[in-house]
């Protein structure tokens, strides 16, 4: 009977630890839902521009920006401590589903990622340096496009507005458009 109290000790103690053997893995799969708000007095709608996201992996410790609109386009980001060092072949271009409930899907398996994402609707542009989480299969984030906006930060963030003096079109007709539409 001793002997068999002992076996099943150690049975339990080996099941016990063979989750802390388990295999780490580096990476997610960033899931973002977009919302939009063209003019001041809109209320904030999913998303239905022109989307375009991508990522580069780039070194810890190290800062990146996108400085133009066009650099946002052709899919360049500046090193922000060596101007001189410039990434150009994005390592991640994300998927665009408008009808899903998180529009934007990126694949980062490296542990720091810069991210990029394009409003070509609204010529707006955002942007985030990323550190992705050790054993979480899926992250689920929300980004807010403000086209009425000067640029700005939210969330970890950086929004920029190349083009605040732009006039956008509401996303949803004023009571006189309403009125108008009708006659």
């Amino acid at each position: 009977m001793k002997h068999i109290t002992k076996i099943l000790v150690v049975l339990v103690a080996l099941v016990a630890c063979t989750g802390c053997f388990k295999e780490e893995k580096q990476g997610t799969r960033m899931r973002i839902e977009l919302s939009s708000q063209n003019v001041k007095d809109d209320p904030v709608m999913r998303t239905t521009s022109e989307i375009e996201g991508y990522a580069f992996y780039v070194p810890k410790g190290t800062k990146w920006e996108v400085k133009t609109w066009e650099d946002a386009l052709d899919k360049c980001a500046t090193n922000k401590d060596k101007p001189g060092e410039v990434l150009t072949e994005p390592d991640v271009i994300a998927t665009y589903d408008i009808e899903a409930e998180y529009q934007l899907t990126f694949e980062l398996w490296s542990r720091y990622t810069f991210i990029v994402i394009v409003d070509k609707t609204n010529r707006i542009y955002a942007t985030r340096t990323y550190e992705t989480p050790m054993n979480l299969p899926e992250t689920f984030v929300h980004l807010h496009l403000y086209a009425w906006r000067q640029s700005g930060a939210a969330n970890g963030w950086d929004v920029t507005n190349p083009f605040p003096d732009d006039v956008r079109e509401p996303l949803v007709p004023t009571e006189e458009e309403e009125v108008n539409a009708n006659e």
